[in-house]
């Protein structure tokens, strides 16, 4: 019959728009991620300031649309909204920036944070 609904080739179609929008966003956590390491390196390097990256940024196909960049800094002092406002421009995307020292997850930070500085 001329026009029917063949849902086999429907389904093998949407898996592969599925799989092609999965990669398109790995592609761009990767760009993201490289991005973020270049500008946080350029703003901390050669400080006493430890940088870590946590959350969907460092972890492979967890990245979206909406995901925001997780930055823990270690011996930041300064005010945190001037950076914050910063690093979002420079950056591209919203960010939230985690005191290492008041934050409760330090062991997870150290263990499963990606270090940049």
């Amino acid at each position: 019959m001329k026009g029917s609904f063949d849902s086999e080739e429907a389904k093998k179609y949407l898996l592969e728009k599925e799989k092609q929008e999965k990669l398109a966003r790995e592609s761009e956590r990767k760009d993201v991620l490289e991005k973020s390491i270049a500008v946080l390196k350029k703003e901390f390097e050669g400080s006493s300031v430890e940088v870590y990256l946590i959350g969907s940024l460092i972890k492979p196909f967890a990245f979206s649309l909406h995901s925001d960049i997780d930055i823990v800094l270690k011996n930041y002092t300064e005010d945190r909204f001037h950076l914050w406002v910063a690093l979002e421009e420079k950056i591209g995307r919203k960010v939230e920036i985690i005191l290492f020292e008041t934050c409760r997850f330090q062991e997870f930070v150290v263990k499963e944070g990606l270090k940049v500085v």
